[in-house]
């Protein structure tokens, strides 16, 4: 009886010191709990920050799998999907060891850009440009928690900081080639 004590006074503690501030019940979609500096929350909203993220990805990565002209992009979109699949899977247990259940969802202007993505000419040059971009964001969010208080995601980090550099680089390569590919068009049309 003692032990389950414990526990319960301290969360009611912990609910008398958190007046007005509204509580999160999902990770991963776009509210936001009121509370600043506090770290399980910080770690919390890194877990639905991650799993957005992935979702964005997979996304994206589908259309240039299904999309795409060049083969290299088309296979970068395969490797993304395979990767951000893998990763949310990951979320999923550290979320569900804590107790909280991830619900990843797209913004309105991720769905919007998605969308135009898609109907755009030069989407492969486009999504390569966005993978650039995608990958140096959660290369350093995940940077930011390498060191983290909680072992299971401060592992995650580890473990995706090297994938996540790589497919960067990857896609810094292809975007470069891309761009020299349109000079030497420029070039000969003159």
């Amino acid at each position: 009886m003692k032990k389950l004590c414990i526990p319960v006074l301290a969360l009611m503690l912990m609910a008398c010191g958190q007046q007005h501030k509204p509580e999160q019940e999902r990770v991963g979609d776009s509210t936001r709990t009121g509370r600043t500096n506090v770290e399980p929350v910080d770690e919390r909203s890194f877990l639905g920050r991650m799993a957005n993220s992935d979702l964005k990805e997979i996304k994206l990565g589908e259309l240039a799998s299904q999309h795409a002209k060049d083969a290299r992009v088309k296979k970068f979109g395969e490797d993304i999907v395979k990767e951000r699949t893998a990763s949310t899977l990951q979320l999923q247990e550290i979320a569900h060891r804590q107790g909280l259940t991830l619900a990843p969802e797209l913004s309105r202007d991720d769905q919007d850009e998605i969308g135009l993505l898609r109907e755009r000419d030069d989407m492969d040059r486009m999504y390569i440009k966005r993978m650039v971009h995608e990958q140096k964001r959660t290369a350093d969010r995940l940077a930011q928690y390498t060191n983290a208080k909680d072992t299971a995601i401060s592992s995650y980090a580890k473990r995706m900081l090297p994938i996540v550099n790589a497919r960067g680089d990857e896609a810094n390569k292809i975007l470069e080639d891309m761009r020299k590919q349109m000079n030497n068009r420029d070039i000969s049309h003159d």
